[in-house]
């Protein structure tokens, strides 16, 4: 997500996740987003955005036979309103800010673990229960494997990070040393 399209997202995030919050929709308006971002991130679906040939309405008409199980008047008025304002290329950014004000309400924090081998699904939940204890809400947990960090673990929960990986330790040593 670049800033320019956070900012032309963001309106469209909000007004979906504010009207499917109070309709108590959420869970259906995230399967939808999350589809039609799915959808129009396929390069051939952003070459046909992109083509000048193509209208509006040709383009909300493709979408929508395509999202047709997920649609009712209101979500297909918001692909309307995308599609007459030239934004349906901003979709995976509306659903990612929806989805971001979907966990704060959901009191939801998603946790990015990065290790240097696979860690298995007792280590798993244990980190989550101690993360969820610390800091009371619910854990989503995405692992990921880097061998470069050599050992250890880092953790990024939002905009903070937790660096317990060897590298980072040997890192610190160093600029201690040097210091």
């Amino acid at each position: 997500m670049t800033a320019g399209m956070i900012t032309i997202a963001r309106p469209y995030a909000l007004a979906a996740f504010e009207y499917a919050h109070d309709k108590k929709e959420l869970a259906g308006w995230k399967a939808f987003l999350d589809s039609a971002a799915y959808l129009i991130r396929n390069d051939s679906m952003v070459s046909l955005i992109a083509n000048p040939a193509i209208s509006s309405s040709q383009l909300l008409h493709f979408i929508c036979d395509i999202l047709m199980p997920l649609l009712d008047a209101k979500k297909k008025n918001f692909l309307h309103v995308l599609a007459d304002n030239k934004r349906l290329i901003v979709l995976p950014d509306i659903a990612a800010l929806f989805n971001t004000y979907y966990a704060e309400a959901e009191k939801m924090v998603k946790v990015r673990v990065v290790t240097a081998v696979a860690i298995n699904d007792t280590y798993r939940h244990k980190l989550m229960d101690a993360l969820a204890n610390r800091l009371r809400k619910h854990i989503a947990i995405e692992c990921e494997i880097d061998p470069s960090i050599l050992g250890g673990a880092i953790i990024r929960i939002g905009d903070r990070v937790i660096d317990g990986s060897v590298r980072g330790k040997l890192n610190r040593l160093l600029a201690f040393s040097l210091g």
